[in-house]
């Protein structure tokens, strides 16, 4: 199975732009605009703003909220070929399998960080564990209310229920990772 293990470059780009403004704003306090290079105009100040206002915005959505949720390379679910998740959320923390359809399932558990899925893949013959990441993407699309929902993995499609098999399988992976 292959699966999406960085940030994109895009969030890479935005996250490093979003933390040197914020680094510069809280390095120098004490310096007033008159000692500092050239004047910022107006609009320059504005621009910063809402630069400011979009990732605050951004931090107080929920990621994913409490609950049950299946994530499919397919838009369609049981797709031959196709990888999927599905997996449990509580405060942040998840537990869920990997699979793809009339195959095994590797079980995983970890965390829902603001910007990925960082978890630990049990291979299901093996028993070994793997550490692995997933970026999160937003899809404004999916936004409804203070954004629940509006998150999914990247290269993934969320779907909107779970077969009798996802719940089985997600139910195993409860019983042996959750804590």
């Amino acid at each position: 199975m292959t699966f999406l293990k960085s940030i994109s470059a895009r969030t890479q780009f935005i996250t490093a732009s979003l933390l040197a403004l914020a680094t510069v704003g809280f390095a120098l306090p004490q310096v007033s605009p008159a000692q500092s290079s050239p004047p910022v105009s107006a609009a320059t100040k504005q621009s910063a703003a809402s630069i400011v206002a979009v990732a605050d915005s951004s931090a107080e959505r929920a990621v994913l909220e409490n609950g049950d949720y299946l994530f499919g390379q397919s838009p369609q679910p049981g797709v031959n070929g196709a990888t999927y998740a599905v997996l449990s959320i509580r405060n942040n923390q998840t537990v869920g399998a990997f699979y793809q359809p009339n195959s095994s399932f590797d079980c995983f558990y970890g965390s829902i960080q603001p910007n990925q899925l960082a978890v630990n893949v049990v291979d299901s013959y093996e028993q070994m564990v793997y550490p692995y990441d997933i970026a999160l993407t937003l899809d404004n699309s999916l936004i409804a209310g203070n954004g629940a929902g509006a998150y999914t993995l990247e290269g993934f499609h969320r779907l909107e229920s779970l077969s009798a098999q996802d719940i089985e399988m997600l139910a195993v992976c409860e019983a042996d990772f959750a804590e």
